[in-house]
């Protein structure tokens, strides 16, 4: 929804941006008003985006002149005593939020309502269940774990953040990549639940993921402004989070959930779960006082992220009294990540001998770590495997085109010269060859050094998608022919380019979100012909993807209603 606020905030400048006077300009700030009120903004939202979508930030560009287009308004100082002037836009003035609504809104007691109404966190279940999400090979549960074990943002997780153990510092790291300090970058030391290690290599794994770096990507390209791209990666990424948190942590209606909502709050979110970090850690770490308690979570929090050097930098401790409305009475633990469970197993007294000798030969300190060498082998040789089979296939791919060429030289005039092109795919099919002879001699001989070996791909056929049902390329099939075929590879095939066609509508051709679609099972089941099982097994597996794009448009599942079947609008 804040898109459209945006695509609005922009229609009134641009029709108000060159008047002179209060008469030309109160109409378009009357028919924005109208719009407003139409729309289910709260009163204290709507001050925050208007911020975020421009509005005050576009008609400052504007040189303003005093009785035209813009009024001198007083400052005034927290006892009411007016301390200055200001010359301000007449558009801001007469839109969003009055002078009593603003009053109204900063008068809050949201966070003291907060303190007083504090809740409990029990350490274990809390620990437990961020394990869960830890361990996790879903980048959206993955993510809501670092959230969990850092205390960080879900744009600092997902984009900025950049973690580095400290010495003999087991669950501190040095933290950078702190989103709201605009024109700073700190870098300081914070605590972490689990192992730094650990943590290190869960960011790394998420980083790596192809949704997650997908969605960077596109919002580095879409918004040059940093502060612009975290306000995107949040707004796109939060739904699905705030899914995992409530499906982990707790929903509306659940009886004792693993952290109890926040005062004021109907059901848990990321921001909880910063709040209860920052608790913890600081429970765990810092048995001073409350006022050195205060400190430690601020500075933990970064709110506090340089050395203090003056009691007016302790203003920041206002903002950290907001996150400690969470309490812990039992201890808490320092979980360790590092260690397996070790399993018995019996092999026969041959295969034993085997073992000891390759431990004695390879010099390793027990035969747990020869089997697991043994096991990391026998991976390297599958991964040698698919890159045979994949030359094999290329090289059946460049004769067929080899062929192919051939037939039309034949049948080309004496006098024409052979494309050289001919001569250049013989070479490649000829070390293609000579690299399937080494694959197989390196298999047959069990050498599992230096296995990665790079097949390199021909151009210009691409390698094809090869489904697992059948070495049909269903991606090179034309629509007719997929539409009636009830392959499974011809079924996943479909359902994908239904989401492409979608996609590319909602990207390329609906001009606002009035026209936009939201993708879900029954879009997909419509566009694709399929059963909607397979469909919501599909969606399942491409989740991250799906998710992005909604998000990216903060299209809901409900967007969709009373406009009927997709079909007659996309088609592929």
């Amino acid at each position: 929804m804040s898109k459209v606020l945006e695509e609005k905030i922009k229609e009134l400048f641009e029709a108000t941006k060159d008047l002179h006077s209060l008469e030309e300009i109160k109409p378009h700030c009357s028919s924005f008003n109208a719009w407003l009120q139409q729309t289910n903004y709260s009163e204290k939202s709507l001050g925050t985006l208007l911020s975020r979508c421009g509005l005050y930030k576009l008609f400052k560009s504007v040189p303003l002149e005093q009785g035209k287009n813009a009024e001198l308004i007083a400052k005034h100082n927290a006892d009411g005593s007016v301390k200055g002037y200001e010359l301000k836009h007449y558009v801001p003035l007469l839109c969003g939020l009055n002078k009593e609504q603003w009053e109204n809104r900063n008068n809050s007691t949201r966070t003291i309502d907060r303190l007083e109404n504090g809740k409990e966190i029990d350490p274990d279940r809390y620990i437990e269940t961020t394990e869960k999400l830890l361990t996790s090979e879903d980048p959206h549960e993955l993510a809501v774990g670092l959230i969990a074990a850092t205390g960080r943002r879900p744009h600092e997780i997902l984009a900025r953040a950049k973690f580095k153990p400290v010495k003999d510092k087991p669950y501190k790291v040095i933290f950078e990549g702190q989103g709201k300090k605009r024109g700073e970058k700190p870098v300081f030391e914070i605590d972490t639940l689990f192992p730094a290690e650990y943590v290190v290599k869960c960011l790394s794994k998420l980083r790596s993921e192809s949704g997650t770096a997908q969605l960077l990507r596109e919002v580095e390209k879409q918004f040059p402004s940093l502060t612009r791209q975290n306000v995107e990666i949040d707004k796109r990424r939060n739904g699905s989070l705030n899914r995992v948190v409530r499906a982990y942590f707790g929903d509306t209606g659940q009886n004792n959930p693993v952290l109890s909502f926040r005062h004021g709050d109907k059901q848990d979110n990321n921001k909880a779960l910063r709040a209860a970090c920052a608790v913890l850690v600081t429970e765990r770490e810092c048995k001073e006082g409350y006022g050195a308690k205060i400190v430690y979570a601020s500075k933990f929090l970064g709110h506090i992220s340089k050395e203090v050097r003056s009691d007016r930098e302790l203003s920041h401790l206002v903002t950290s009294a907001g996150y400690s409305d969470y309490y812990v009475t039992k201890p808490i633990p320092y979980p360790t990540m590092s260690q397996e469970k070790i399993a018995n197993t019996r092999v026969l007294a041959s295969d034993l001998e085997k073992i000891k000798e390759l431990q004695k030969t390879w010099e390793l300190p027990n035969q747990q770590e020869v089997i697991n060498r043994l096991l990391k082998s026998s991976e390297q040789v599958a991964t040698l495997q698919r890159q045979l089979i994949e030359a094999q296939n290329q090289i059946a791919q460049l004769e067929a085109t080899n062929q192919e060429q051939a037939k039309e030289i034949e049948q080309m005039p004496q006098q024409q010269v052979i494309p050289p092109e001919s001569t250049n795919l013989t070479e490649r099919i000829q070390k293609l060859e000579q690299l399937v002879y080494k694959l197989v001699e390196k298999i047959d001989s069990g050498d599992t050094a230096a296995l990665t070996v790079p097949v390199p791909t021909p151009r210009p056929a691409p390698v094809p998608r090869v489904t697992v049902e059948s070495d049909k390329d269903w991606s090179q099939v034309p629509s007719e022919e997929l539409k009636g075929s009830k392959a499974r590879g011809a079924i996943e095939e479909r359902i994908y380019r239904a989401f492409r066609a979608v996609a590319d509508y909602n990207d390329n051709v609906a001009p606002s979100n009035s026209e936009r679609w939201y993708i879900g099972n029954v879009t997909l089941r419509q566009l694709s012909g399929s059963n909607g099982q397979v469909v919501g097994d599909w969606i399942k597996r491409h989740q991250t993807l799906v998710d992005d794009h909604n998000n990216k448009y903060q299209l809901g599942q409900y967007h969709n209603k009373g406009r009927g079947d997709v079909t007659s609008v996309i088609s592929w």
